[in-house]
């Protein structure tokens, strides 16, 4: 019980050290406007190489931090991997239902949350940026931290369906409450969101599916 408690302690101090290192890690993204760079498609390729590398940066620090977690706590679930056709077959059924959720949510008339404003307003003013921003690096860093990191700290008995279950909710809920406030009415948006790239990564074992995922729902949802 003491090794399980300490694990999760563990977990949230790291869990919130890499959210604040991924924030600075995207400061380049962000200095265009910081700077008051007026013509933008002038600077936006030496940003872009700089937000690139303190990326790169990020993202060996996640595979570090993940990789030593996993030997220390170790990772049952995930070294038990399924065949590479069961991996496509689920990846498939949630590109589908990521489509009939993105269909629905058209459907149902929630505000935007403040941090969907932030990214319409960046990729606005600096288009090339942020677009390789949201769809390419934001993905890949937040599907490590978000999937990968979380389930190796706090849900590691995931044959049992009910712990499964349970960390794809908690995963969605926290995903969550890092893009939105838990209670405003787009909440639910995100939380949805969440879980379907939890159960992409908890069904194929492979953080590569959720990633795809996660790109594939924000390209869609520049331009739907």
């Amino acid at each position: 019980m003491k090794a399980k408690i300490s694990r999760y302690v563990i977990g949230i101090i790291t869990i919130w050290v890499m959210l604040f290192l991924y924030q600075t890690s995207q400061l380049p993204a962000h200095m265009p406007e910081l700077i008051g760079v007026s013509e933008s498609r002038d600077y936006q390729w030496l940003f872009i190489v700089l937000v690139t590398i303190t990326s790169i940066l990020f993202i060996w620090l996640e595979l570090y931090t993940f990789d030593d977690a996993r030997r220390y706590y170790g990772n049952a679930y995930i070294e038990h991997q399924p065949t590479r056709k069961h991996k496509w077959l689920m990846f498939g059924i949630m590109v589908l239902i990521l489509i009939v959720f993105i269909i629905v949510q058209h459907f149902i008339k929630t505000p935007d949350s403040e941090n969907q404003k932030m990214v319409v307003k960046a990729i606005t003013e600096f288009p090339i940026l942020n677009i390789y921003g949201v769809v390419v690096l934001a993905p890949i860093i937040e599907e490590l931290l978000f999937r990968r990191l979380f389930f190796v700290f706090f849900f590691k008995g995931m044959d049992n369906p009910w712990v499964r279950g349970l960390g794809i909710i908690t995963n969605g809920l926290f995903f969550a409450s890092v893009h939105t406030s838990l209670f405003s009415p787009g909440m639910w948006v995100y939380t949805v969101m969440g879980m379907l790239f939890a159960t992409t990564y908890v069904t194929t074992k492979n953080v590569k599916f959720s990633i795809a995922l996660h790109m594939l729902n924000n390209l869609v949802a520049l331009f739907y």
